[in-house]
């Protein structure tokens, strides 16, 4: 099995400190992409912030998505973007001028679906009890097996994953995880990092 990749998601709302000076921390470590998710910003807020990440992460040769706001990611000529279903569906047009895309699905049918506008990857979630989807009922293990058995796409775990859950991801056919508050959290981000691959692996 392949080496199972590490994605991390943005939250400058609960970032403790300077938001930039943990983008900048991200993209020195061992993760594999970031999504800049920052849903509470207007596209203008969105389009200054996404300049100022691109080029911390450009000078680090990483990857970061773009989120939500696609026509920020053709301003910004970015071929990188993760996207909402609903938003993939209503601008499916403009997307296919993007390069490279991942979308968001919580359900089978969504994958299927998914497939029409070509994306590269998928997230699916969430899996495990999450903060920021307290009233929604985690999807869990048994559905995650169930999109991998169906899915013709990479799929990404997405939800509550920390040093705590991974390990009920370790023999699943995921092309790997995305994490969130765990990252934030943490003060020794590399070592973090580090044992959270050991056990996905």
């Amino acid at each position: 099995m392949w080496d199972k990749k590490i994605i991390a998601i943005s939250d400058s709302q609960n970032t403790q400190g300077d938001f930039l000076n943990f983008i900048e921390k991200l993209s020195k470590s061992s993760i594999d992409a970031l999504v800049l998710r920052e849903k509470h910003l207007n596209a203008t807020e969105y389009y200054e912030l996404a300049k100022e990440v691109l080029r911390i992460f450009s000078k680090n040769n990483k990857i970061c998505f773009l989120h939500f706001y696609h026509d920020v990611c053709l301003r910004l000529n970015h071929q990188y973007f993760h996207s909402p279903f609903q938003i993939l569906k209503n601008e499916k047009y403009t997307c296919k001028k993007i390069q490279y895309i991942g979308v968001s699905i919580h359900s089978k049918q969504e994958l299927k679906q998914s497939y029409q506008y070509n994306v590269n990857h998928a997230f699916y979630g969430h899996i495990f009890p999450s903060s920021c989807k307290q009233d929604l009922t985690p999807k869990g293990i048994l559905n995650l097996q169930e999109i991998l058995l169906q899915s013709k796409i990479p799929i990404y775990a997405i939800g509550g994953i920390n040093i705590q859950t991974i390990s009920f991801l370790k023999d699943l056919n995921l092309a790997g995880i995305c994490m969130r508050e765990a990252l934030y959290k943490n003060i020794n981000l590399n070592d973090y990092l580090q044992k959270c691959r050991k056990m996905l692996h």
